[in-house]
């Protein structure tokens, strides 16, 4: 009899619906050093998280990561989960992008901060990935690529 109910059990333990895990919050998941390291032309020290974004709203999630070589030569990448009751920043966002030089083929609308083209930023879902580059000529091409690796591990 207890063989049967412990076999009882893990059938119904194992039917038993498992909660999804929560989205990553964490920037330096996104890339590798290495992938950090072709961004910005030169070595990289390990990413260094940062706390969430003093800009960020209820039901926002921020957290950032700084890859840094000599000679100013920086790569951040900022991750921001938006909650369903922040959809109305999710928005507001969306609508400011679409008014900006687009980059086309990443996410599901990706823009350009501005003409220097060392800020890229990627909507996917109701995640938005914020690329900067600093210390680097021709960062858009740089850029685009690191873009589409942390895409692949956007959970």
């Amino acid at each position: 009899m207890t063989l049967r109910l412990s076999i009882a059990a893990l059938v119904l333990a194992a039917a038993a619906p498992v909660a999804a895990a929560p989205p990553d919050t964490n920037a330096c998941t996104l890339l590798t050093r290495d992938e950090a390291s072709a961004a910005v032309g030169a070595a990289v020290g390990e990413g260094k998280l940062t706390a969430g974004g003093s800009m960020a709203g209820a039901g926002i999630d921020v957290s950032g990561c700084n890859y840094a070589a000599g000679s100013m030569k920086e790569l951040s990448v900022s991750l921001w989960r938006f909650s369903p009751s922040a959809s109305q920043s999710l928005d507001v966002y969306r609508g400011l992008c679409k008014k900006k030089e687009q980059a086309a083929g990443l996410g599901d609308l990706a823009c350009w901060y501005n003409a220097a083209h060392k800020e890229l930023q990627v909507l996917k879902g109701s995640t938005l990935l914020i690329f900067e580059l600093s210390g680097r000529s021709g960062a858009s091409d740089a850029l685009v690529t690191a873009a589409k690796q942390a895409l692949g591990r956007l959970k």
